[in-house]
């Protein structure tokens, strides 16, 4: 649970913090870069998500262990 308030808070801050920046850039600047000013936080936001993701997957692949059904268990 505290996994899930610290990410929406890594979220919402990125997001401000790319809505800072893009007020900052030009049309120009964003559109160098493949953004427009609609999309740029959006975008920040999904590639910080897919990291969050990436570094899931790789936290459960070196756990050293393999998750178990209920029915797997032994009686």
């Amino acid at each position: 649970m505290l996994k899930k308030i610290y990410r929406a808070m890594v979220l919402a801050q990125a997001a401000s913090a790319a809505n800072r920046t893009a007020a900052y850039l030009t049309d120009h600047q964003l559109q160098d870069w493949g953004y427009t000013r609609s999309t740029f936080a959006a975008e920040t936001v999904a590639q910080i998500k897919a990291d969050f993701d990436t570094a899931d997957q790789a936290r459960t692949a070196n756990a050293g262990y393999q998750s178990v059904a209920f029915s797997q268990l032994p009686a």
